[in-house]
């Protein structure tokens, strides 16, 4: 009996050994995170002509043309472009100074907003903006929080 211990002892060792090797194959290397994609209106998107004809009535200074332009890309978008077009029309809200319409209209793109964090913490910085020229110190601390946090993000 105590023949047939001994004997098991070198072939628990090996075992062991062949176990930690094995483990040691199953780790994998990290690779870091694939970029995510732009978030934007497609070109062949029916939206995009309207798009582009509201940064050209902005640019001219004519803000109530380029609303009217976004507000009638918000109709014809596609999925996932709202929050675009959303952000665009806050935009041009805070260089109309309407700050309360431009907090609505980024929090409403932050609602439409892919799972991204860089685009996510830009509109949170939008909203802060908008807060800020509300006099909201409060909420605007913590949407630069919010923003800051979504920035650490990978």
């Amino acid at each position: 009996m105590v023949q047939a211990h001994v004997q098991l002892m070198p072939m628990r060792a090996a075992l062991a050994g062949l176990l930690l090797l094995l483990g040691a194959c199953s780790v994998r290397p990290v690779m870091p995170p694939e970029p995510l994609p732009p978030v934007e209106v497609a070109d062949t998107s029916p939206a995009a002509s309207l798009l582009a004809a509201a940064d050209s009535a902005r640019a001219r200074n004519e803000y109530s043309a380029a609303g009217r332009y976004l507000e009638r890309a918000l109709s014809v978008s596609q999925s996932g472009e709202a929050t675009v077009l959303y952000r665009k029309l806050a935009e041009l809200r805070l260089e109309e100074d309407k700050p309360r319409a431009a907090e609505g209209l980024a929090l409403r793109a932050l609602r439409e907003a892919p799972d991204h964090p860089q685009w996510q913490a830009e509109l949170w910085t939008l909203v802060a903006e908008a807060r800020d020229r509300q006099g909201d110190e409060a909420g605007r601390d913590a949407a630069r929080d919010n923003a800051e946090r979504l920035q650490q993000e990978p």
